[in-house]
């Protein structure tokens, strides 16, 4: 990697983390589940039990803000910092993830901008929701297999990560099993007895046994293996259940089920304070004039790897595809901020098909749009970072019903 896409590298991801990291203190007190978060890591960590949080998540998540907590304190950033961090990395990941699979620098500088100012993914990436460190693990993993080159240590750091991310979210199975597929397949590995049998071992027991792993204070509870069988069989049956009745009354994500809806229809939830002409809000948000482009951006895609014979073209939209359809079709709600893992693809997608029109119209068309679409986001930035705005210039955006405003104590 030569200087300049370092320094590119590096700016995304510094342009991430200030947006995330800046008065991340605020609110000082915990927001929706982050009170049941922190509880649940101490929990967890001392005595292998998962209540407060829910007994059906995989525990690398509580095992992983304990750690954060143990070194920046019991506070607002001991809280956030690891949601801050891993969100400013899948920026950073996202650009490598374009460079890798054959973008150039402006597509891949675009596919992390596009992230790192994405407002329902800073929105996230500043307080516990595990969607974003997960979707970073996963990411990570992606990017190892994409730059491997052969190297064989690359792909069990993937295995890894892989394990880390199925470790704190159930979200990766498909998009997981594409990877090992898709390794089979590269350089006809699946001809090779060897290579088909360090590749099964290296993507199916690596992450099975960190997953495993992350169970060990609830192994300390002195429960066995099969013990362990018969949880995650509970686990899979319990997740079946779900329906909009069984979370909490007045969730603010409830007004939104269909992952049907996510890159078609506008969605905001969110809640506010009000007073004099001024405000200050945490809205969570498709934003859906960057996010309608997605789909159109994944078939152009698709139609142009098939053009070039290229998986690793087809990649974005391989994953994207292989986990939105899970989330079609699952039985479960689909809240938005599950959204969270496809983001990456989607935005590397929208990169390219840029770049292909840039390509044919000028450079000026992508960076025209780009800015365009970062001066969207900054405008959006305040409602998803509980900024004090003037009414009157979001109004239009503030009139949603899904919204709770309360009016300022005097």
């Amino acid at each position: 990697m030569n200087k300049l896409t370092l320094s590119l590298a590096c700016l995304v991801f510094l342009a991430a983390f200030t947006l995330r990291f800046y008065q991340v203190d605020y609110p000082p007190a915990p927001f929706m589940d982050e009170s049941a978060h922190v509880q649940a890591a101490n929990h967890y960590w001392q005595t292998g039990q998962f209540e407060p949080d829910h007994w059906e998540h995989p525990p690398l998540r509580p095992i992983m803000l304990h750690a954060f907590l143990q070194v920046f304190g019991d506070n607002p950033y001991g809280w956030r910092i690891r949601n801050v961090l891993f969100g400013s990395l899948a920026a950073l990941l996202t650009f490598l993830f374009a460079l890798g699979i054959g973008g150039s620098r402006k597509t891949a500088l675009t596919a992390g901008l596009l992230l790192a100012t994405d407002p329902l993914h800073i929105a996230l990436s500043r307080h516990t929701f595990c969607e974003v460190y997960s979707a970073a693990l996963f990411l990570a993993a992606v990017v190892l297999f994409v730059w491997h080159r052969q190297r064989s240590s690359w792909l069990v750091l993937s295995a890894i990560f892989i394990g880390c991310a199925m470790a704190t979210k159930w979200y990766y199975f498909p998009a997981w099993f594409l990877l090992y597929l898709l390794t089979l397949h590269e350089d006809n590995n699946y001809r090779s007895p060897g290579s088909i049998a360090f590749i099964t071992s290296t993507y199916l027991l690596i992450p099975l046994s960190v997953y495993t792993l992350a169970f060990y204070p609830w192994f300390g509870r002195g429960h066995s293996l099969a013990d362990f069988g018969e949880f995650v069989t509970n686990v899979f049956s319990s997740i079946q259940q779900y329906t909009a009745d069984n979370y909490m009354e007045g969730l603010m994500f409830l007004s939104h089920l269909s992952a049907g809806d996510w890159f078609i229809r506008p969605i905001i939830v969110g809640e506010g304070i009000v007073g004099s002409g001024s405000g200050e809000f945490i809205l969570f948000s498709n934003n859906l004039p960057v996010w309608v482009l997605t789909i159109p951006s994944m078939l152009a895609l698709l139609v142009i790897a098939a053009r070039k014979k290229s998986l690793q073209t087809a990649l974005p939209a391989l994953l994207f595809f292989g986990s939105y359809l899970m989330y079609l079709f699952v039985k479960r709600p689909a809240f938005l901020y599950s959204v969270v893992p496809l983001l990456p693809y989607a935005f590397t997608a929208i990169a390219f098909a840029l770049s292909r029109v840039a390509e044919r119209y000028g450079a000026r068309i992508q960076y025209g749009t780009l800015a365009v679409i970062l001066a969207w986001n900054m405008y959006l930035y305040p409602l998803a970072t509980r900024k004090t705005v003037p009414l009157a210039p979001y109004q239009y955006i503030l009139d949603s019903k899904d919204i709770q405003i309360r009016q300022k104590a005097l």
